[in-house]
């Protein structure tokens, strides 16, 4: 009994992991709070829990702005260029939508944007993580994290589930869902993706640093 509350027990240990995803998702979303920032707060996020899934995280508040700060720039705009194409999807949905003539070209129309919007998403759910575990250019980055999110479908499908289900879980038990959001859940939702990323990951590092 003894052993369960022993400084390397499991106990303690998952309490120290606890504790470090509070930290770790109370800093993130003060990082976010500019919106500009947005980009390099989900970047240091990406670094952060793919380092705990290593149990190499450190010190979560100087490993956090370490990562923030060496991939500010770059993140700052992968995020304002994903930005820029998230109002546009937007603003084409509600053009079509208010659209009234019903010609044979609008389900086209409709079709080929919703595709697009589907790599939009697939996209926005890799090149931050991307970000955090390679050093390459903006252009490359981007690329590279489309590319990736193609050849390995299945994990983005799991992705897009862990995302799905955080999402509709916070809908249907809302007001649970604001205080958990602002206590864990970024970290958390961080935490369970990190695991996939660390296993489509490994196909292009094999020797890991």
């Amino acid at each position: 009994m003894g052993g369960l509350f022993n400084y390397d027990g499991p106990v303690v240990s998952f309490l120290n992991r606890l504790a470090d995803l509070v930290i770790l998702n109370l800093i993130f979303i003060l990082c976010c709070i500019p919106v500009f920032t947005i980009g390099a707060s989900l970047t240091a996020l990406s670094t952060m829990t793919m380092k705990m899934v290593k149990k190499e995280e450190g010190y979560i508040a100087r490993g956090f702005f370490t990562a923030f700060k060496r991939n500010f720039r770059q993140a700052t705009v992968i995020w304002m260029i994903l930005l820029i194409l998230g109002s546009i999807f937007c603003a084409d949905f509600w053009v079509l939508r208010a659209a009234v003539s019903a010609t044979p070209v609008l389900p086209v129309i409709h079709g080929v944007l919703i595709l697009l919007f589907v790599l939009f998403l697939m996209e926005f759910l890799y090149v931050f993580p991307v970000l955090a575990k390679f050093d390459n250019t903006i252009k490359n980055t981007m690329k590279n994290a489309i590319l990736m999110s193609i050849r390995h479908l299945p994990w983005t499908l799991v992705l897009v589930v862990i995302a799905a289900a955080a999402v509709v879980v916070s809908y249907i038990f809302l007001a649970y869902a604001i205080p958990v959001l602002c206590l864990l859940g970024f970290s958390v939702i961080s935490l369970i993706s990190a695991y996939v990323f660390t296993e489509i990951f490994k196909v292009y590092v094999p020797a890991e640093e």
